[in-house]
């Protein structure tokens, strides 16, 4: 069974496909850490859907404001301040589509981790309260179980992190965007997108 993990604040959960009808299906986050506190991380959306409004496709446009708004535009460097985006994709895997956005980060404390400040004795602990996921997995040890306070917690001296949550789990009255993806692909003349 799936725990509730409230995330964001700090760590600024990124918003993007949580306006409007754009949303995924889980979203896979990864950090890397260097010596100094920065580091590097990815997050992949899986299975990006167009929610129906009121029981009309508005997938179209959905994809369409996916490409400007996010893709193209920085809607999510404007929203995830303390994230540094080096990259942004669109790709399929598995038959559905799925986003990427690569960054770099000052600190872990930036991004709403908490460590004790010089000392790599210490476990790194996760925990926001502004945004509501649903935690999946993680390779930490999820302490929601057994506390109120959905923390996850890692090792000291952990520099890789991963944490899966699902955003959607009804699929119902959602629709795929791969053709959409695929048919832009086609017709796109700016290079690998």
């Amino acid at each position: 069974m799936f725990r509730k993990l409230l995330l964001a604040t700090t760590f600024v959960w990124p918003l993007i496909f949580l306006t409007g009808c754009l949303t995924s299906e889980s979203k896979e986050y990864r950090f890397q850490v260097n010596p100094d506190g920065s580091g590097t991380g990815t997050i992949t959306f899986v299975n990006i859907v167009s929610q129906d409004d009121e029981e009309r496709d508005v997938s179209f446009k959905d994809f369409g404001e996916l490409v400007t708004d996010y893709l193209e535009g920085s809607d999510f460097e404007d929203q995830n301040s303390a994230y540094h985006v080096t990259g942004k994709r669109l790709f399929e895997r598995d038959g559905k589509l799925m986003g990427e956005i690569a960054f770099s980060f000052g600190s872990l404390d930036s991004i709403g981790f908490f460590r004790q400040p010089n000392c790599d004795c210490c476990p790194t602990l996760l925990y926001s309260e502004a945004f509501q996921e649903t935690y999946a997995e993680s390779d930490g040890k999820y302490l929601g179980e057994t506390s109120a306070t959905p923390f996850i917690q890692w090792a000291p001296g952990t520099k890789e992190f991963y944490v899966k949550t699902t955003v959607l789990d009804d699929l119902s009255n959602t629709r795929a965007l791969l053709t959409h993806w695929q048919d832009w692909k086609k017709n796109d003349k700016s290079g690998e997108r």
